[in-house]
């Protein structure tokens, strides 16, 4: 998965456990930032998304940021950086959420979290040639080298990976929404 693909996917998961968590949302005087349902999604964040990310830079960098940049140049702190970033995104996502369950827009608050998963879905669609070619920076420039993305070990990856965010996803959102239905 591209970056630009588990952005828009993080802020979609933050607006959907809000939706999930709107039971708590609603009765809970408490900031957003200090519900349960928060503290949810900041795990998944912070056990599945951030880390699916970092799979994707340290072992397929170029790929995963659409050639746009050359990961042997950006410092590792810029990385660090860009992940802390990721999870304020998705974060946000969450808040946003929040906002529309607590004003009574449910409606809109679905309407944004699948606006945001159409647009993680099309990323591949819009970047299709960077996508389909598993090369390092100056081999994609270059037009040289590289391999077919189909069957090799980033597919694989991929495939795992993705397995494992929408899980992750699935069973968050499920907890979040027992877990309102309970209380």
């Amino acid at each position: 998965m591209p970056l630009p693909t588990l952005v828009f996917f993080g802020f979609a998961a933050g607006v959907a456990a809000a939706f999930a968590g709107r039971c708590e949302l609603r009765v809970s005087p408490r900031p957003a930032i200090l519900t349960r349902s928060f503290g949810a999604h900041g795990f998944y964040v912070c056990l599945v998304l951030i880390p699916i990310s970092v799979y994707f830079y340290l072992f397929h960098g170029d790929w995963f940021l659409l050639y746009l940049v050359d990961v042997r140049l950006v410092p590792s702190a810029i990385a660090l950086v860009g992940f802390v970033v990721e999870g304020l995104i998705a974060s946000l996502g969450f808040f946003v959420g929040a906002s529309f369950i607590r004003s009574q827009r449910d409606g809109l608050a679905l309407l944004l979290s699948a606006a945001a998963i159409v647009l993680a879905g099309s990323v591949p669609l819009v970047a299709k040639k960077q996508l389909q070619t598993v090369a390092t920076y100056s081999q994609f420039h270059g037009n040289f080298g590289g391999a077919a993305f189909q069957g090799g070990p980033l597919f694989q990856g991929t495939v795992a990976m993705s397995v494992f965010l929408v899980s992750g996803f699935v069973y968050l959102i499920a907890r979040l929404h027992w877990s309102g239905r309970r209380s």
